[in-house]
Formats: C-alpha cells, sequence, structure tokens
C-alpha cells in the first residue's frame, strides 16, 4: 500500500505545521485527516500542492528493497548502541537524516522512525528536532505494534532523562518493562533496555532497582566481552552503592572499571572513573582524597562541561574546608574556562562560580546574586540548586536581622524541596 499520507503527517507535524495550516486552499481539513490517515489516496493535483507547501521531496523503492533498507538501518541502530562511536555514527546516519522514504508497508515505516529516533538521541541531534520527530511517531502510536510501543517508550525515556524530567522518563520506561515479555528481543536490546532503566531508576533514585537491572545489564556484557558496557555498568552499579553507603563496594566496583578501562586503553573513561571516585571520597569527608581524584579527572581528555563539573567538585570540597583563597582560586578557572568556551548549555555554571566566590562573605551586598542564580536554578527546574541557595540567602537575611525576608526564603526553599522531590501533598512526606 501507498503510505504516503504517513510521510505528509510525519514532515507537518516536524515542521510544527497545523493541519489547517497545510490544507488552507489546497483541500478541506477533513480531506487532509483522512489523507493523511490512509484513509484516502489523493489525487496527483492535491498531492502536488501538498508537497510542495511540505517543501517535501520522496523517495521510492520497491518491496525487496524495502525491507533491505530497515534491515541496513537495524544494522547501524545495533552497532550505534553496542558500540557508541558517536563521530562514526553521525557520518553514516547522513545518508538518511535529510531523506524522506515511501515505504509500502507502515510497519516499516513506523520501524524506520524509531531507529532513527534512537539514533537522533545517541549522535545529540539539536533537542527540537528530535523533539517533533517524538511528536509525529506520538500522533501514530495507536497503530504501533508491542515492539514498536517497546522501542518508541525507551526513546522517550532517554529523551526526558536528558531533559531532567526523571519521573516522566521513569514512566516512559516502565512501560516498555510491561511490554519487554510479550515479543520477542534479541539479548543484546535487553541487555540495552535494562541498562537505560537502571539508569533512569538511579535518576529517581531508587537504588535497589539501580542495582539490580544494571546488574543484569552487567551480566550480559561480561559473557558477550562488551567491555565499553561493562565499565558502564560497573559506573551505574558504583554511584548507587554510594547513595546506599556501601562506600567499600562503589570503590571496588569503579576499581574494576579502571582496571578495565587501563587494560584495554579506554582513555575516554579515565575521567569520568576519577571523578566519580572523587565522589565517594566526598561523601566520606575525606576531601584530601576527593580533591587528588577530582585533579586526576581534569588531567583526562574531556568535554568542556566535565571540565566545568569536576571544577565545580572542587570547589565544594574547599568550601566545605571554608578554604576562601582555594575557592577563589578554582571559581575564577571555572569562569575563565566559561569565558574561553561560551555555550547556552554551560550557563549555571556561571552562577555557581559566582555564588560560590561569595558564599563564605556573609555580606547582603551578594543579596543580588543569590537572587538572580536562585530565579536562573528556578527557571531551569533544577530545584535542588534553587532550594540550596535560597536556604543560603534566607541563612544571609537572618545573620542580618532581616527576618522577615529569611522567612519567606525558607519557605520559598521549602516550596523547591517539594518540587526536587515531587510531593505534592505534606502528607507524601
Amino acid at each position: 500500500m501507498n503510505n504516503i499520507g504517513l510521510l505528509i503527517k510525519m514532515s507537518r507535524i516536524q515542521q510544527n505545521m497545523k493541519q489547517v495550516t497545510l490544507a488552507r486552499g489546497i483541500c478541506s481539513t477533513s480531506y487532509l485527516s483522512k489523507i493523511e490517515n490512509n484513509q484516502t489516496v489523493p489525487s496527483e493535483d492535491v498531492l502536488q500542492l501538498l508537497l510542495v507547501r511540505l517543501n517535501l521531496d520522496y523517495e521510492d523503492f520497491s518491496t525487496e528493497q524495502e525491507v533491505e533498507f530497515v534491515s541496513e538501518l537495524y544494522l547501524l541502530y545495533k552497532e550505534a548502541i553496542i558500540e557508541r562511536n558517536k563521530e562514526e555514527i553521525k557520518e553514516k546516519l547522513v545518508s538518511y537524516k535529510d531523506r524522506n522514504f515511501l515505504f509500502k508497508d507502515e510497519t516499516n515505516f513506523f520501524t524506520y522512525n524509531l531507529y532513527l529516533f534512537r539514533l537522533y538521541l545517541i549522535t545529540e541531534v539539536d533537542v527540537e528536532t528530535v523533539k517533533n520527530h517524538m511528536y509525529a511517531l506520538q500522533q501514530m502510536l495507536e497503530n504501533f505494534d508491542a515492539r514498536q510501543q517497546f522501542l518508541f517508550n525507551i526513546n522517550c525515556g532517554i529523551l526526558f532523562n536528558v531533559e531532567q524530567q526523571y519521573k516522566v522518563s521513569l514512566k516512559h520506561l516502565e512501560t516498555s518493562l510491561h511490554l519487554v515479555t510479550t515479543f520477542n528481543l534479541n539479548d543484546w536490546e535487553i541487555a540495552d533496555f535494562y541498562n537505560l532503566l537502571s539508569i533512569s531508576y538511579l535518576s529517581n533514585d531508587n537504588l535497589l532497582n539501580t542495582i539490580e537491572y544494571s546488574t543484569k545489564a552487567l551480566n550480559f556484557y561480561k559473557d558477550n566481552l562488551i567491555f565499553k558496557r561493562v565499565i558502564d555498568c560497573y559506573i551505574v552499579i558504583g554511584i548507587a552503592q554510594i547513595f546506599t553507603t556501601k562506600y567499600k563496594s562503589a570503590e571496588e566496583s569503579f576499581l574494576l572499571a579502571k582496571k578495565l578501562a587501563n587494560d584495554l586503553k579506554f582513555k575516554e573513561y579515565k575521567g569520568i572513573i576519577t571523578q566519580n571516585l572523587g565522589f565517594l571520597y566526598a561523601q566520606q569527608n575525606n576531601h584530601l582524597k576527593a580533591i587528588d581524584y577530582y585533579t586526576e579527572s581534569l588531567n583526562s581528555p574531556k568535554e568542556t562541561n566535565e571540565y566545568l563539573l569536576t571544577i565545580f567538585s572542587i570547589i565544594k570540597e574547599y568550601s566545605k574546608q571554608k578554604n576562601k583563597d582555594k575557592i577563589l582560586e578554582w571559581c575564577k578557572k571555572g569562569l575563565d574556562l566559561l569565558e574561553a568556551n561560551p555555550s547556552d548549555n554551560n550557563q549555571s555554571y556561571y552562577y555557581h562560580f559566582k555564588v560560590y566566590s561569595v558564599m563564605h562573605n556573609n555580606n547582603l551586598t551578594d543579596e543580588d546574586l543569590f537572587k538572580s542564580s536562585i530565579d536562573y536554578f528556578e527557571n531551569s527546574k533544577d530545584f535542588r540548586h534553587a532550594n540550596k541557595y535560597a536556604i543560603k540567602l534566607a541563612d544571609l537575611y537572618s545573620q542580618h536581622r532581616k527576618y522577615k525576608k529569611s522567612s519567606i526564603t525558607y519557605q520559598k526553599a521549602l516550596e523547591y524541596q517539594f518540587l526536587q522531590k515531587s510531593i505534592t501533598y505534606l502528607e507524601e512526606l
């Protein structure tokens, strides 16, 4: 069957165009709806007008070519998930990304676009493109088979985790968990899913499930010698063990990851492993050893945001010791790095470094800085840091006998704490 309607619908939604806008002067909205839902085949004149308005070209192929084409994309999808060679996958994805294909089988159309969805996430295609792709697929969800629903919810789970909407992310992944036994999956796909599920559980502080599902994924990756994914699992398990205060077990997990990375010369893992070892010792208030590991982490290849995270981690350790000289030294390093590498994605660190540079002054002239920082983190829905800096500002007001302002700000901090934990009612505490 010709599935041109699905292609039109996909393109329209991806372009944020309403049906009434696309149909205007060409056909009725109800007629367009029938076209998009494959309930009617448009005349050639109507079709051409719709394609022109959408600026949409497409490629057609035979049933045999279609099957082969989807199979080839599946191999790329598998390679991307197991190997995660982002730059290499990005190059291969070019031959698919900006082309539109007319599928005869709607199942192939859905599956193809679900694979693309995941590949976009892996290669970090801009968020708006990915979201529009998701919205388009969401409009077709009722036509998906069980496997396609499984894939769609996995992809949504990843996207919302990136967006820090952790509860929404977990809801999608647990929907996939209910589907996982209803159709056949390859073992590597199950391991990938369990790995993603464990990360989502970690983001939601569900630590026992984090360890359970990450261990399931780990066992598959060890048995199949997929060593990079083994390291990923050790790191996730180690972080969960920190939060359950199993510090010795966490260190063992990180050191296993470190040994494997060193033995196999996976240099890209050195930074993240030593960062987490630093965090492990920070949680035990061993400031010197934490700073040693953080400093070691800085000597590893990193993206700018990873350097900023490590610098911020070092600042927090010196802040615990109230070492103002070191705090100012590292805040300046962070601000210099931000100035040399401007990016909206790293703006939060500007506020962190600015706030920590005045944190221990207890000076009311810093009030505006705290207020602007709180506003920034509230607007970014980073309620953890909004809560943290609101508490500090409330303390500052209290020290200067601004008790009314202090009380109001403490109340705001409490609201942020509720938002951080997604608490609606007092009874949920």
